[in-house]
């Protein structure tokens, strides 16, 4: 199993406690593609953070393919991000000042990549999702579709064993809200990559196979979606 949450609790104290998270239990194998869904506040986000290290929780366990993952320092923390996951942001969390080249490419450097092969492989992607062309433009000069597909290259360009996507289309329009959540489904298809999406809409969680239902910090239903789940691939196996 990738991904075992055992009894998780996450309580905020701002003047007074909130209990985020009560009680997650929850297991995610390798390859699955699903959706956390809920309102806002259900506490998938805060989920979704923990899941990436970003946040720690109070008490139960997180266990990332079987190693407990508790109060580790920032730079075990930053490491394990680093080779294990990729995040898509709501935001797209682009530097304005670098190009789309230059934003693929930021992972690969803290990684200590050489400047002409993390260039190599930051166009490689760009060329896999259309911005191949795109690649001197800064974001400010793109559309939301093509900055949330620099974000996405540039989740993928370490080759992370899973993609966490927090509201990943929620900045876009509808057509091109379909063609990110074809995108993540082709990658999920194509390469066993895991996918955890978290959404508060619908027609985003209906795409993925396994939907994680969360309502006041507790895990409610869990739906098999996979005989719904449409595939983004034509039958001759070209994605439509």
């Amino acid at each position: 199993m990738l991904i075992e949450l055992k009894d998780l609790n996450k309580t905020y104290d701002n003047g007074q406690p909130l209990h985020v998270l009560k009680g997650i239990n929850l297991s995610i194998d390798r390859g699955e593609f699903v959706s956390i869904m809920g309102a806002s506040g259900s506490g998938k986000s805060t989920l979704l953070n923990i899941l990436g290290m970003l946040d720690n929780y109070d008490c139960g366990e997180y266990r990332l393919a079987g190693r407990l993952i508790k109060d580790l320092s920032e730079k075990t923390a930053a490491d394990y991000r680093n080779r294990m996951i990729g995040f898509i942001f709501q935001s797209y969390n682009l530097i304005g000042f670098k190009t789309a080249v230059e934003n693929v490419e930021l992972p690969l450097f803290y990684r200590g990549t050489g400047r002409k092969e993390r260039h190599r492989k930051a166009m490689e992607y760009l060329e896999r999702l259309g911005l191949k062309d795109w690649a001197a433009h800064y974001p400010n000069e793109m559309s939301g579709g093509q900055r949330q597909r620099v974000a996405i290259a540039r989740a993928l360009i370490t080759k992370p064993e899973i993609i966490l996507a927090d509201e990943p289309t929620g900045a876009l329009d509808s057509k091109t809200s379909v063609e990110i959540m074809s995108l993540l489904k082709e990658l999920n298809a194509s390469e066993n990559m895991t996918v955890i999406v978290v959404t508060h809409e619908s027609g985003v969680a209906n795409e993925t196979n396994k939907i994680i239902h969360i309502k006041d910090g507790v895990i409610g239903e869990i739906e098999d979606n996979s005989a719904h789940a449409s595939s983004p691939f034509g039958a001759d196996g070209v994605m439509k």
